[in-house]
């Protein structure tokens, strides 16, 4: 209950920062949609770098300690964004809020990983969950920030401050409960789990395991390349064509209302279907893929949303299952580890993503950027049936 917490929290903030961070450096700071691009570059970079040491610091330092030092890092960077937003002070504390961010992103991540290997039955039920909440958390977020970005700047990110300070005290009464993961882990009771003593490198073989990664991580990158377009030049894109903050951050509302029903289902009939992860990662990233071939002809706010629902359908089937795929492939003694595989590489594809698609838009046109979108997400679709993946 409080990782859940805990995690639509950690979204809130996110729908909070996301959707405004372009439309308020390119409108109210007055910088190029190109400079919009890479400030959220370096962002995505710098969460890239608090993901990788996350997850090293969850495995070898401090579970707890790591959530900790990730929202004091937060908390203080946000209330500097709150009273001292000009350029190019809000460039440089964005860069500290992402590597804070980056930090709690993979702790929650690797805590999620370790409940699901100590659950009886579908272990996919908790990543489940926990995408659920954290498209609660990002729904209500990007819904209230569509008002209070035109109510008061102040307010934008001094909001999200106060929800990192109530995580950080839920953290501080009621981590037993999550440190009662690291406990049990650390017994011997655990230490004869079967999944300690079967090392998927060993059953996969070295060799193809690496490729597994490999693939896995490529797919990571090429998705969330793709889908923070919706967070950068999206906004752009619709704000062009006349629509308005508060439509574009409806899109974001509707997005998540629509997977509290889509996913469920999706879920329980894929399952079904699919005794294997990675079809289900392949049919998603393809639905996925093919929701970007809507934008190019929309002239209505209906065709907006319209992507945004097969967009939905997508996401609900790959989003949940990647981390569940590499908590498969991981032991209990790399578990953070592999969790900040899937951070990293999605902080990498929200990083460059905004920037890269900043520029195809200049040089070539949104059409461009839309297709190759489509076409980039088909290929690691593909390229994820080789994966070799234990039963």
């Amino acid at each position: 209950m409080w990782l859940l917490l805990l995690n639509i929290a950690f979204n809130l903030v996110m729908g909070f920062i996301l959707p405004v961070n372009t439309i308020f450096i390119h409108k109210n700071l007055h910088e190029s949609l190109v400079t919009a691009g890479f400030t959220l570059m370096v962002y995505s970079a710098f969460m890239m770098i608090g993901n990788a040491m996350g997850g090293i610091m969850f495995d070898r330092f401090s579970k707890r300690g790591t959530l900790y030092i990730g929202y004091i890092i937060s908390i203080v960077s946000l209330l500097g964004m709150s009273v001292h937003h000009v350029w190019p002070t809000y460039a440089i504390m964005l860069f500290i809020l992402g590597f804070g961010m980056g930090l709690i992103y993979t702790a929650v991540n690797a805590y999620t990983a370790f409940v699901a290997e100590q659950m009886s039955g579908n272990s996919r039920v908790i990543f489940n969950n926990m995408y659920l909440a954290s498209n609660i958390g990002i729904a209500v977020g990007s819904t209230a920030v569509g008002f209070i970005f035109k109510w008061s700047i102040f307010f934008t990110f001094f909001i999200p401050m106060l929800l990192f300070v109530l995580s950080a005290i839920i953290l501080l009464f009621k981590a037993n409960l999550l440190e009662h993961v690291s406990e049990y882990d650390d017994s011997d009771e655990l230490a004869s789990y079967d999944n300690d003593n079967v090392d998927p490198r060993i059953e996969i073989g070295l060799g193809r395991f690496k490729l597994n990664l490999f693939i896995i991580c490529a797919s990571i990158f090429i998705v969330w390349l793709g889908y923070s377009q919706w967070d950068s030049n999206l906004s752009a894109y619709m704000l062009n064509q006349g629509y308005t903050t508060r439509e574009y951050g409806l899109v974001f509302t509707i997005n998540a209302g629509s997977l509290l029903i889509i996913q469920p289902v999706m879920n329980r009939v894929i399952s079904k279907i699919f005794k294997l992860l990675k079809y289900q990662i392949f049919i998603g990233t393809v639905i996925m893929g093919s929701s970007f071939l809507l934008l190019p002809g929309a002239k209505t706010y209906l065709a907006f949303i319209t992507s945004m629902l097969v967009l939905t359908v997508g996401e609900s089937m790959v989003f949940p299952t990647i981390p569940a795929l590499l908590s498969k492939m991981s032991t209990n003694k790399n578990r953070g580890t592999f969790q900040s595989f899937y951070s990293i590489f999605g902080s990498l594809g929200r990083a460059v993503g905004p920037y890269a698609g900043s520029l195809i838009i200049t040089a070539l046109s949104f059409s461009t950027l839309f297709v190759g979108i489509t076409i980039s997400m088909i290929i690691v679709a593909v390229a994820m049936i080789g994966v070799k993946e234990l039963a």
